[in-house]
């Protein structure tokens, strides 16, 4: 879990490093949005409540990304696609060469916050050698999204970025079902 927060903040710095070069904001202003934590998990986490823990982490993630992709869009909505390339060269910087669905499914997920392993939020509905397919039960991106102002497409705009970078070495890309429903296809 702390991984899926940690991938979170990369990406969000991956963001604001492509805001700061292209002058969109100063590297001042986006401390506000990154965080780095370095420190082994063991040392940080509190172990006396470890559940509540991580849902600050994950609360705190979400709203910082939501935040800085918010307010760089309503300086200018054009910024999307460099954002969306920026967010596929950061899935594809993970890029694994699987041709194994469900290898390929468990690589790609330990990238995505998806809220708390509790939640579910995120269920395979066909797994097969020839089919594989998930779907995204509960968003738990669209509150941060609101709260910031801005529009949850564009959390998907940019996710759906990373996963087709993540799966730039493979055989594999992922298509869209419906609003929620995901499948893995050959390219």
């Amino acid at each position: 879990m702390y991984e899926k927060i940690q991938s979170q903040e990369k990406l969000t710095k991956t963001i604001a490093n492509l805001a700061i070069e292209k002058g969109w904001m100063s590297a001042e202003e986006s401390a506000a949005y990154v965080k780095e934590e370095s420190r082994p998990l063991e040392t940080i986490i509190d172990l006396a409540n470890i559940h509540g823990w991580l849902l600050g982490k994950i609360e705190d993630a979400e709203s910082r990304y939501a935040a800085l992709v918010t307010k760089l869009l309503k300086q200018d909505a054009e910024r999307l696609e460099d954002m969306k390339r920026a967010a596929f060269a950061f899935g594809a910087e993970t890029a694994v060469e699987e041709s194994r669905p469900s290898a390929l499914f468990n690589a790609m997920d330990s990238l995505m916050l998806d809220g708390m392993p509790c939640d579910g939020a995120c269920m395979v509905i066909d797994s097969s050698d020839e089919s594989f397919a998930w779907e995204l039960r509960l968003d738990v991106h669209r509150a941060f999204w609101r709260e910031a102002g801005g529009d949850p497409a564009n959390y998907f705009a940019l996710r759906n970025e990373v996963v087709a970078g993540f799966l730039s070495k493979s055989d594999k890309r992922v298509v869209t079902e419906d609003e929620h429903t995901y499948r893995f296809v050959a390219r």
